[in-house]
């Protein structure tokens, strides 16, 4: 750690430099006099930018919005350079104290030309953030102050074992982690673009693919950042068994998830745009996900089902070898109706829809004599489940109710017949002569009911 002698040595060099700059007298004097400049500065920039963007009005192949961001980010400092830069000239030619002003100078000149570049750059806060690296760095060079610098981040440190630890160094893998992080990024989007272009790849084989490129693209990033700041990788060697431990612990679900992950992708039981049914959740796959798989259902949900219940439960892949599906209707009718013409008027009902097949056809099958109704079958094929199953269902019933009405075929509910034999005594005794004669006038009816 910084002990007090550094901390001592430091202060007093601070204190050396402040009286010997600051407290002179024609220091104060250029300082006052940049204040002025950049004041000056501030209101001549708004008098340029008016002129300059009425000049470029006239420019039409000139972008409007372009030019007014280029305004705004350079008019000032450009103006302040200028200024500056001109009053240099006068100190050297009437022998003026300059030290502030060229140093103030060469700071605006460095930034200028840093914020010139940014203009051809995407406006991103990575990028910003870089620009004001590399003006602190050309600043600390300026006031040759920058050896002086590194070497007190370099002292700000502690250590664990044979490992040493500074701030230089964690500023240092900052900065070096954010340009490959950046740079695996694009690697990453250039290598996903490249992979989904391939034709002779499945959707799922391109997805495995895509993830082991992101993978080992920022894994290299991160070792080869560990590397650069001159950490040796064998010290992490230990972290070997921890990680087992917690990979049979903590991380069983997450392994489980991510393995499982893999083997869907090697054995394509599931892919990209394939109808799936598991878990009362029906839809088409979305995406495949190291963790997960991503169904949107016809409601527009999107369920996040983990990919261990792909390999553990049942699924219903409508989609796995081909897009060809059987979809079945039950229908019940009357034991008084006619079922030639039944049968008939089922077929009817799946004519003329644009979903179903004609090859296969629609087939109509007798199934079993129910205990109230005559009991069918409607079995036809569709090659679109993504669309749907049970709307397709759905307009065919209904197809089949309109026939029915038409035909007078009824479709039965179910019936009982019950039939009273004895009442209890007192029972009778409630009710008066003329409600006995109903009531016995009743039982005689379902009685004849009974016979028949």
């Amino acid at each position: 750690m910084l002990n007090t002698q550094q901390i001592s040595k430091y202060y007093n060099l601070i204190i050396d430099w402040i009286y010997n700059n600051l407290f002179v007298f024609s220091n104060l004097i250029e300082l006052a006099v940049l204040l002025l400049l950049s004041s000056a500065a501030y209101f001549l920039s708004k008098i340029l930018r008016r002129y300059l963007e009425s000049l470029v009005n006239k420019i039409k192949p000139l972008s409007s919005v372009k030019t007014e961001w280029i305004f705004n980010k350079l008019s000032y400092p450009f103006t302040l350079m200028f200024l500056i830069g001109f009053y240099y000239i006068i100190t050297l030619v009437f022998s003026l104290p300059n030290l502030f002003i060229s140093i103030a100078g060469n700071l605006i000149t460095a930034w200028v030309i840093i914020k010139f570049i940014s203009i051809f750059l995407p406006r991103k806060h990575e990028y910003k953030i870089l620009s004001v690296l590399i003006w602190a760095v050309a600043a600390l060079k300026i006031l040759n102050i920058y050896d002086e610098t590194i070497s007190f981040l370099d002292s700000l440190s502690f250590s664990s074992g044979n490992l040493r630890i500074s701030l230089l160094l964690i500023l240092k893998g900052i900065i070096i982690f954010t340009i490959l992080f950046w740079a695996a990024g694009k690697i990453s989007t250039l290598v996903t673009m490249r992979v989904d272009k391939t034709d002779g790849l499945t959707p799922s084989v391109k997805v495995l693919l895509n993830k082991i490129a992101k993978f080992l693209i920022f894994t290299a990033a991160v070792l080869f950042t560990l590397s650069s700041i001159g950490i040796d990788l064998s010290a992490f060697a230990f972290l070997g068994g921890a990680i087992g431990v917690g990979i049979g612990f903590g991380l069983q679900k997450i392994v489980s998830n991510f393995i499982s992950g893999i083997i869907i992708l090697l054995d394509k039981s599931i892919k990209p745009g394939d109808v799936v049914e598991i878990s009362d959740v029906y839809g088409w796959v979305k995406k495949l996900d190291t963790r997960f798989v991503s169904i949107v259902t016809r409601a527009g949900k999107e369920y996040l089902i983990p990919n261990e219940d792909f390999i553990t439960k049942e699924v219903i892949n409508w989609s796995y070898s081909d897009e060809l599906v059987r979809v079945d209707a039950p229908v019940g009718v009357s034991y008084d109706s006619d079922l030639r013409l039944v049968e008939k008027l089922i077929l009817e009902a799946t004519q003329d829809k644009d979903r179903i097949l004609n090859n296969p056809e629609p087939v109509c099958l007798l199934k079993d004599f129910g205990d109230s109704s005559v009991n069918f079958e409607i079995r036809f094929w569709i090659n679109d489940p993504r669309n749907g199953i049970q709307n397709i269902r759905s307009k065919i019933l209904f197809s089949i109710w309109d026939k029915f009405k038409e035909n007078n075929i009824e479709i039965p509910f179910p019936q009982r017949d019950y039939h009273l034999k004895s009442l209890p005594e007192d029972f009778l005794d409630k009710f008066s002569t003329n409600q006995l004669d109903k009531s016995t006038a009743g039982i005689d009816s379902l009685n004849e009911g009974e016979e028949k």
